[in-house]
């Protein structure tokens, strides 16, 4: 008997091609999922209408966040002036700016494989006035980049400010001089590593290469050096200290150095301020003091559970767009950031439930200690309590225990700003390198809130 050829399955293939199409190219086909999700959240949504009255932040408790939301900004203001203060000469006013994001891919990855670039909270407009270096404390982080010129080329008067840092592409090289341990000084010039470098600054033009072939250890404090009155960059800012790389040499020898870098002092994935100077001798900077930075939009919302809610999302209702990773907020508190989706809908991934890199800023219970600048993530949690690992920087602290608190966001983009209450905070008692956050237990109704950057995002 004879048989009929099977048909070619072309709706399997076709589907098969389809779903390629959405892995590869999530971009454009992200419009259709965000529909598709929004469709799917309208059963739970109008459900959720009979789900009870939304609850609102009981009012100490915001008055309380509120007076700790100042006391972080004025400590950290007070640490991160005070530093570089007395080194600059007196016509230089400080100004406490907040980050808006910190961007690390294509040309703006830096030295070390590190993100290279900031945007600030203010305009190009609101810094034409400001020296063109930006410090924190005693160090120096990088340069302000002048709208019209490099990566601002397309850049208007009202875009936010970039910040280049020491270690991007093409930030400009800095002199720079380290001390010895008997009394000797180098003179050199740091500037960006490579990509693929072990650091995010390299050391060059030694004025004594024998010398600094000799080096058989690193944790030399690098400072910038002031060439002349005119020198763009002031004297004495702290830019990290070396780390050596080279072949060790038999018991008892010298190792050789092959090549010298500087780890800076500030990881740049927690920067969530920095300082800028204005100079009183510019024209237009006299008498002015700086604008402040433009509000974040509110839009209100209710946030309502999902099936599967105890996991740590939830569905907000905000009856308005909603942009990828706005904070969502009730009084202060940090409920956790949203997913845009379509008909005015999101969905909210609470801190304890989300597994990326943040930006965090930690207030110590004792006021003799100052407040830090974190980068980590949550790496485990059970309810509302999680695990944070932070990232000790790779000049120093391997040993560092940090003290119970208060933790806030830091920068976490332009739709997440930092001062955000987290949660209460202790020391791992095994783990120096690990967190234990008490956060909000998210669960019924609740009135909240949606941060949208003002400006363009």
């Amino acid at each position: 008997m004879r048989q009929r050829p099977a048909a070619f399955p072309v709706g399997l293939y076709g589907t098969l091609l389809l779903a390629l199409c959405w892995l590869t190219l999530p971009t454009a086909f992200a419009p259709l999922e965000r529909f598709a999700l929004g469709a799917t959240c309208l059963v739970p949504r109008l459900l959720g209408e009979w789900a009870g009255r939304p609850a609102a932040a009981a009012e100490p408790e915001a008055w309380r966040l509120a007076q700790l939301g100042a006391e972080l900004a004025a400590r950290l203001q007070r640490q991160d002036v005070e530093g570089a203060r007395a080194l600059l000469p007196g016509q230089f006013e400080p100004w406490f700016c907040a980050v808006r994001e910190v961007a690390g891919d294509g040309p703006h990855r830096g030295g070390g494989g590190h993100p290279a670039a900031l945007r600030l909270a203010v305009d190009h407009a609101a810094v034409a006035g400001c020296a063109p270096f930006v410090t924190k404390g005693d160090a120096l982080v990088g340069f302000l980049v002048p709208p019209g010129t490099g990566a601002a080329a397309d850049d208007a008067p009202t875009d936010p400010a970039r910040v280049h840092l020491l270690h991007h592409r093409a930030a400009a090289p800095v002199a720079a001089t380290l001390p010895l341990d008997g009394g000797d000084q180098l003179r050199l010039v740091v500037r960006a590593a490579a990509t693929v470098d072990p650091a995010p600054l390299r050391a060059d033009l030694w004025d004594d290469p024998y010398l600094a072939a000799r080096l058989e250890r690193g944790g030399h404090v690098v400072r910038t050096l002031a060439l002349d009155d005119e020198s763009p960059v002031p004297g004495g800012l702290r830019l990290g200290r070396t780390r050596i790389w080279g072949y060790g040499g038999a018991p008892g020898e010298a190792t050789l150095a092959i090549g010298v870098f500087v780890v800076p002092p500030i990881e740049p994935r927690a920067l969530s301020y920095v300082v800028l100077w204005r100079d009183r001798r510019r024209a237009g900077a006299a008498a002015e003091d700086p604008p402040p930075p433009v509000p974040a939009r509110r839009l209100a919302a209710v946030v309502r559970d999902l099936p599967g809610a105890v996991h740590g999302r939830h569905l907000l209702v905000a009856g308005a767009a909603v942009p990828d990773g706005a904070a969502v907020v009730q009084d202060g508190i940090f409920l956790g950031t949203a997913r845009g989706l379509a008909f005015g809908m999101g969905l909210v991934t609470s801190f304890a439930a989300s597994r990326h890199r943040w930006s965090l800023l930690l207030l110590p219970d004792d006021d003799a200690v100052r407040p830090r600048e974190l980068d980590g993530e949550v790496v485990s949690a059970e309810g509302a309590e999680a695990c944070v690992r932070w990232h000790r920087r790779a000049s120093g602290g391997e040993d560092e225990r940090l003290p119970p608190g208060q933790l806030f966001t830091g920068s976490n983009g332009p739709h997440c700003p930092a001062g955000l209450w987290i949660g209460s905070v202790e020391p791992h008692p095994q783990d120096r390198s690990l967190l234990l956050v008490r956060t909000l237990a998210l669960a019924g109704p609740r009135a909240a809130e949606v941060l949208v950057a003002g400006g363009t995002p």
